[in-house]
């Protein structure tokens, strides 16, 4: 574990065990408190004159604390904030260079979305910028070598070629070019806003990506990942004006060697690369944005969908969607599924969705409301400008999914998962536990052609919605059916029936499952119409096999 303490000269040390504020007069200064519900924040004043730097830190010293710092200038306007300095802590530092003289304001603080609490230290540290030695160390990944760059336009790599985060130096310039294809097509000629620049950090003021021994012997680990650091409010790159960008840096896997899971006849190393380096400088982008929404799908589907339409030869995207089709009955957007967190992957197909409904535009429209708003309410607010809302929007994506009408659908190797085969009159039902906010239970009506009368019952509410979608070759098309109606059956190769919880809240990952039965009876009178078509191209026929090829249950309640 690499030290994590800076080496500063302690001058005269401040004790501040009562009093709100402290004032800071001499270069180096330590402070102490408590952080709980009681007390959620403490400020320090320390001056300082244009031109002179300032390395903060605050450190937990007991209990669970997970420090937040914010550093105001002297206006009282916030100039950074800093949660975690690195990945590997939940401590804080910020270090900046002054450009007025003036009195600063360093507030302590705990995550504000959490309820940690726990004594703490405060070292703030006034001087030249030599006292920004030590904030790399802080803040970035130490390398197991001597640490070597490579420049370009926009971006700093750092690698080494010693130890266990050793590459070569033929990787390392495959990792450059592809950082600069990639800004290249995701800033330039999609038109996204560049990341916050990060001022001292990594050297200059290009993108920092650090190549390092992120996946272990068995294959555990991650493949990359974007780690925020300084929340700067708003992006200068961006039009926008925004309340909670940050900065960041990248880190990449060094070889991609230890991958016992994947195929690396028809994957190669350099592949995974360019597909990380796409999907993780787009969490740098949405970071521009916003930091921390609290819905986490949002960072993950955006950027999977961005690997498709950035390099789309060397995607990785379509190995998520087997499982998400396998749990259409969990809510959307949760990270409570049985693979923590995995299903949000896969919904990168909802946001590939929103691009073919509305427009290339809707994307980037998304993280500007994002950027406004909070959790579905800036989906609702893009939503709300084509005269839709989330309900019927996530009802076409349910549907969408059972029908495969994605150019990609060829690469899925999964259908949905199938509840149940309905094959006579009588009441039927799913089994598992039901369906859960947004999200469908799908059935297959296997009848004779004809009319017949489809109705929910026992439907928790009279909530839920029922769909018929058939399939005739290349077609297909959905039948609004909702608590129920007459349908004809006629001239459809498959006809399906689909559940839908048309029901959410904020929180996705406090899911409840609603129940319901099917009734399906002989039908008389005019069918209910189409309102819906969708491309059947890659349409598959579902089955009742599962994701572990364990058969589901077949007949609940005839």
């Amino acid at each position: 574990m690499r030290n994590l303490t800076p080496t500063i000269t302690i001058g005269l040390v401040l004790i501040v065990a009562l009093a709100l504020v402290g004032v800071v007069s001499a270069q180096t200064q330590e402070f102490i408190g408590f952080i709980d519900s009681n007390v959620a924040s403490k400020d320090y004043l320390f001056e300082m004159q244009a031109g002179q730097s300032v390395l903060v830190t605050a450190e937990a010293t007991s209990g669970d604390l997970d420090t937040f710092l914010i550093v105001r200038d002297p206006q009282g306007n916030i100039l950074l904030e800093n949660d975690d300095r690195n990945n590997d802590t939940l401590d804080s530092a910020i270090g900046f260079t002054a450009t007025e003289s003036g009195i600063y304001t360093v507030t302590v603080s705990r995550y504000e979305f959490g309820d940690s609490s726990g004594d703490y230290l405060v070292r703030i540290n006034v001087g030249d910028s030599s006292v920004l030695a030590s904030l790399d160390t802080l803040t970035r990944l130490e390398l197991s070598g001597t640490e070597r760059i490579r420049d370009t336009e926009h971006f700093r790599i750092h690698y080494t070629l010693e130890g266990i985060d050793s590459t070569t130096e033929t990787y390392a310039e495959a990792t450059a070019n592809s950082m600069e294809l990639i800004y290249r097509i995701q800033v330039e000629e999609f038109g996204w806003p560049a990341p916050p620049p990060d001022g001292e950090h990594g050297g200059d003021s290009r993108y920092d990506v650090y190549l390092a021994d992120l996946v272990d012997d068995y294959g555990d680990g991650a493949l990359g990942y974007a780690s925020p650091q300084d929340r700067v409010g708003d992006n200068i790159n961006s039009e926008r004006i925004e309340q909670y960008a940050a900065t960041s840096y990248l880190a990449i896997e060094n070889d991609f060697t230890e991958m016992p899971d994947i195929d690396m006849i028809t994957t190669t190393p350099q592949t995974l690369m360019r597909a990380t380096a796409a999907h993780e400088f787009h969490h740098a982008i949405q970071f521009g944005f916003d930091v921390n929404d609290i819905h986490n799908w949002y960072y993950e589907a955006t950027a999977v969908w961005m690997e498709t339409v950035t390099l789309a030869k060397d995607e990785d995207a379509s190995g998520y969607v087997s499982y998400n089709y396998d749990y259409p009955e969990l809510c959307f957007g949760t990270t409570t599924d049985p693979r923590d967190g995995q299903l949000q992957y896969g919904d990168w197909t909802f946001i590939q969705m929103l691009a073919d409904d509305f427009g290339d535009d809707a994307v980037q429209n998304l993280w500007g409301s994002i950027a406004e708003q909070e959790g579905f309410a800036a989906l609702q607010a893009l939503l709300a400008k084509y005269e839709a809302d989330i309900p019927s929007v996530l009802a076409n994506y349910r549907l969408k999914n059972l029908v495969r009408d994605y150019d990609l659908a060829g690469e899925f190797q999964a259908t949905v998962w199938l509840e149940n085969s309905i094959t006579n009159f009588g009441r039927w039902s799913f089994t598992g536990e039901g369906i859960q906010e947004l999200a469908a239970n799908y059935f297959e009506l296997l009848m004779p052609a004809g009319v017949y009368q489809v109705n929910l019952v026992d439907g928790d509410n009279n909530l839920l919605q029922l769909w018929a979608v058939g399939i005739n070759g290349t077609e297909g098309v959905a039948i609004p059916l909702n608590a129920g109606g007459t349908i004809s059956t006629s001239g459809y190769e498959h006809v399906y029936l689909m559940v839908f919880n048309p029901v959410f809240d904020e929180d996705v990952d406090s899911c409840v499952y609603s129940n319901y039965s099917i009734e399906v009876q002989p039908g008389s009178g005019s069918p209910l119409t189409a309102t819906q078509t969708w491309n059947a191209e890659h349409f598959e026929p579902l089955h009742m096999v599962g994701a572990g090829g364990s058969v589901q249950s077949n007949l609940a309640n005839n």
